[in-house]
C-alpha cells in the first residue's frame, strides 16, 4: 500500500529529470499531466471505445490501492516502452509503441466521436493487453476488428495481474461462462477497504439503470455471453418485496448507480473475482 502525495512527488521528479526521452508516439507532458489526474481520482480512468475493460478495471484498482507502484509503472512504460507489475514483465510490441497517438485519435474520433481514450489511459490499457497476446497484436484502435479480437481477456489473466501486484493475500476466481447467476451469493458480496470485487458480466447488466425501483423494465435479450468487467463500489441491495436490485459499480470512467430488474442482471451475470488484502 502507498499514498498519493508520494506518488505525485515521484511523478513530478520524473517530469523534471534531464532525460526527457519517451518510447511511445505520445506527448510526454500530456501523459504526465493525465497521470497526475488519475492518481488523484482513479475513477477518471476511461477505456472509452477500446475493448480493454479487463486492463481498465485492473488499472483502476491498482491506481487506488498502490498509487506509488502504478505511477512508477507508468513513468517507466513511457520512457522505456516496458515496465513491470511485481515480477510480471509488461512489454508491448513496437507496432503499438510506434503508433502516432495524435493521428490515431483524430482519425478515430472523426469516425466515432470521443471513442479514443486519453493518452495515459490508452498507453496503460493497450500496453497491458498487447503484452499478454501471443497470436494477435493489439494496436489500441477502437471499433476495429483487431481491437475486438485482440482485446479479449480471460478471467484467469485478470486474476494473474491482480496477484502480480503482491497486494493481496488471495485472489479467488468465481467466474463462469455459464449463466445465469444466483441472487443470494451476489447479495452477499461486499467490497471493503480490504476487499476488491470484480464482476464478469454482459454489459446489458448495467445498461438502462432506473433511478427508482418499479418502473416498466426495458426489454433485453435473453441470450447473453460475458463481454465486460466492472468493479463493485458498494453492495447490491434488493428493494423489499420487489424484483429490483440497486447496482453500484465502476466502469467507463465513472461510478454507475441505479436500479436494475433482477432477472435482467442475473441473466447477464457470469460470476465474480474477489481479491482480499
Amino acid at each position: 500500500m502507498s499514498d498519493v502525495p508520494t506518488a505525485l512527488a515521484n511523478v513530478e521528479a520524473f517530469r523534471t529529470q534531464s532525460d526527457q526521452s519517451v518510447s511511445w508516439g505520445l506527448s510526454r507532458d500530456n501523459v504526465i499531466q493525465r497521470l497526475k489526474a488519475l492518481l488523484q481520482n482513479p475513477n477518471l480512468l476511461d477505456q472509452r471505445g477500446l475493448n480493454a475493460c479487463a486492463p481498465a478495471v485492473f488499472m483502476r484498482i491498482w491506481l487506488s490501492r498502490d498509487p506509488v507502484a502504478a505511477a512508477a509503472f507508468t513513468c517507466q512504460m513511457l520512457r522505456h516502452g516496458s515496465s513491470t507489475i511485481g515480477s510480471l514483465v509488461v512489454e508491448p510490441d513496437a507496432d503499438l509503441t510506434g503508433q502516432d497517438y495524435s493521428a490515431l485519435r483524430a482519425n478515430t474520433n472523426a469516425q466515432h466521436p470521443n471513442a479514443m481514450p486519453e493518452s495515459t489511459d490508452w498507453m496503460l490499457l493497450s500496453a497491458l493487453r498487447d503484452s499478454e497476446n501471443i497470436f494477435f497484436d493489439y494496436l489500441g484502435q477502437p471499433y476495429t476488428l483487431g481491437d475486438s479480437v485482440a482485446g479479449l481477456t480471460l478471467p484467469g489473466t485478470l486474476a494473474g495481474w491482480l496477484s502480480a501486484t503482491n497486494l493481496y493475500s488471495s485472489v479467488s476466481d468465481h467466474t463462469t461462462l455459464l449463466g445465469p447467476a444466483d441472487l443470494p451469493p451476489l447479495l452477499n458480496l461486499i467490497p471493503t477497504s480490504n476487499v476488491d470485487i470484480v464482476l464478469f458480466v454482459n454489459a446489458n447488466a448495467i445498461y438502462d439503470l432506473a433511478p427508482t425501483p418499479g418502473p416498466p423494465a426495458t426489454p433485453f435479450p435473453t441470450f447473453a455471453v460475458p463481454d465486460h468487467y466492472v468493479l463493485m463500489t458498494g453492495p447490491f441491495v434488493q428493494a423489499d418485496g420487489t424484483n429490483w436490485i440497486d447496482i453500484d459499480v465502476w466502469t467507463w470512467g465513472s461510478i454507475k448507480t441505479g436500479w436494475q430488474k433482477i432477472p435482467r442482471f442475473l441473466n447477464n451475470s457470469f460470476g465474480w473475482m474477489v481479491a482480499t488484502i
